[in-house]
């Protein structure tokens, strides 16, 4: 039996008030690789946005309770085993913030949260 993992290994790469950069690298024995799909595996994109909500809610303090919306939403290039991916979280105002998975196979990823206003 496989011992699976639900996140990726990270290292905080930058962080200020208005941006977070993180270095994702995705193991082989991620959870969600498992059926999807046995020949190819790559990462879905309910795992990436998985992702952006815990990192946001770590490194910004967001909380993704109040998360109304994902707006501009694009999977452009999959995400596969052991693949070095680049997470950029940028504050665009206090209820908003956009995303971006990148890396040297190029943009994987991208879109914004919207916050309900306290």
């Amino acid at each position: 039996m496989t011992d699976f993992v639900y996140k990726p290994d990270c290292q905080l790469i930058e962080q200020s008030e208005e941006h977070v950069l993180l270095k994702l690298t995705i193991p082989e024995n991620l959870y969600y690789f498992q059926g999807h799909f046995p020949q190819a595996p790559i990462l879905p994109g309910v795992a990436q946005l998985d992702w952006v909500m815990h990192y946001l809610t770590e490194f910004m303090a967001v909380d993704s309770t109040k998360t109304m919306s994902i707006d501009a939403l694009k999977f452009q290039i999959i995400v596969q085993p052991k693949y070095e991916v680049d997470l950029l979280l940028k504050k665009i105002k206090a209820n908003k913030f956009s995303f971006s998975y990148s890396s040297t196979h190029g943009q994987h990823a991208s879109g914004k949260v919207v916050l309900a206003d306290d």
